[in-house]
């Protein structure tokens, strides 16, 4: 009788395979795409907040302690407004998220050195330093074009691109790698 992960390894790698053929499609179309892919992405960003805040109102229903349904009605109208925002100005709510991603691209980077620097003892932390130290330079890069519309307007949706690509490349070799293992 086979265990689990014997079966995975010997039915289920062609799902991977099949699975990262199709993300890294996706993340091609995507780097082909990115004003798109970047519209497509806020325009689901808003959906989800403005259903985010919507559920938060209608809890609020629910709650009889004024000071807790305060922060929730204040919550709720944030995330609705937000919502709302992004579905009816995509440009804008599209140019807003691009430049959070950037932002948080900067602080992750910061993160990483301050980590990398704190635990030197670490095999590999010089290599999150530098990690972090490349975030950080590519954040602000980044943030210094956003200023350029066709820029700004196409970075999130090659962000995206990129990453669909690099998963998707990720799950074809994982699923290469299920198959060898299977065969041994």
């Amino acid at each position: 009788m086979e265990s689990p992960i014997e079966t995975l390894a010997s039915r289920g790698w062609k799902w991977f395979v099949i699975v990262g053929a199709l993300v890294s499609l996706a993340g091609l179309g995507a780097i082909t795409l990115p004003v798109f892919a970047g519209m497509a992405v806020t325009t689901l960003v808003g959906a989800l907040f403005l259903f985010s805040g919507l559920v938060q109102g209608y809890h609020t229903f629910r709650i009889h302690q004024w000071s807790v349904k305060l922060w929730y009605v204040f919550s709720a109208i944030i995330y609705i407004l937000g919502g709302l925002f992004i579905l009816f100005e995509p440009l804008s709510g599209l140019i807003t998220l691009t430049m959070l991603m950037v932002v948080i691209m900067i602080f992750n980077g910061v993160t990483r050195v301050i980590f990398g620097i704190a635990n030197r003892k670490i095999d590999g932390a010089s290599w999150i330093v530098f990690s972090g130290i490349l975030s950080i330079i590519l954040g602000v890069y980044f943030f210094s074009l956003l200023g350029n519309p066709e820029i700004s307007t196409s970075l999130l949706g090659i962000f995206i691109g990129v990453s669909l690509l690099m998963e998707g490349i990720s799950f074809v070799f994982m699923g290469f790698q299920l198959r060898r293992a299977a065969s041994v």
